[in-house]
């Protein structure tokens, strides 16, 4: 009989101290074996079973699952992850790829992890909150490792309606930051917007459209005063 066919049997399971729901398991023939409850459950690891050396392989694999399945969880509760960034945190842990790709694979089945969702809240957020524009927003969005199908569906949910409004607030408090002559405050204003991301065109109408503003404020201030 080959030695990692030969059976041991559980001798003593007990409950690791301060490390919630880990317990290590005892065997009359083999070193003690550390492993989550969730492990212990699914290969029935009780007192008096048996199983052979070779099995303590797979479930020593299936614990270094679950604990690269707790660590990604801890990394997703600080904030919404692409699958990339999951993969990139779990390798710098120390899990191999295998271990990765099972986990991932897992959130993506009960919808922890979805980059086309992702995709869409972030350029809408991005697009709203921090007054970027599509090619910004496509830019950060390629970083994250998101695919380019899922970035593409993001982008053509953006309204330019909604993205003209954007550039047009976001050109409104550039405008009062800057000083100089009309024609080069437009352009300060409209350069600031396109490395902003927003299209170039668009950047000159939000510039425009907010020095126009601010002669018709001017105007009637200075009505109000006569």
């Amino acid at each position: 009989m080959k030695d990692s066919e030969r059976i041991v049997t559980i001798t003593r399971v007990e409950r690791v101290e301060r490390q919630a729901g880990r317990y290590t398991i005892h065997f009359d023939g083999a070193a003690p074996l550390e492993v989550h409850e969730d492990v212990m459950i699914k290969f029935r690891l009780l007192k008096g079973s048996e199983l052979s050396l070779d099995s303590l392989t797979e479930i020593l694999r299936a614990d270094e699952g679950n604990k690269a399945y707790v660590q990604a969880i801890k990394y997703l509760q600080r904030k919404p992850r692409t699958r990339i960034e999951l993969a990139r945190n779990l390798a710098q842990k120390g899990y191999e790829d295998g271990i990765v790709h099972e986990v991932l694979d897992r959130l993506e089945r009960e919808w922890l992890v979805d980059d086309k969702s992702y995709a869409m809240q972030w350029a809408h957020q991005r697009l709203n909150r921090h007054m970027k524009g599509r090619r910004w927003i496509q830019h950060e969005l390629k970083q994250k490792g998101v695919q380019d199908r899922h970035i593409e569906t993001a982008l053509y949910s953006i309204d330019p309606e909604e993205e003209w409004e954007s550039a047009l607030h976001a050109a409104r408090k550039k405008w009062r930051q800057t000083k100089g002559e009309m024609h080069l405050r437009k352009q300060k204003v409209a350069a600031f917007l396109a490395r902003r991301g927003f299209p170039m065109d668009m950047a000159r109408r939000a510039a425009y459209a907010a020095a126009d503003e601010q002669v018709d404020e001017e105007g009637v201030s200075g009505h109000l005063d006569e």
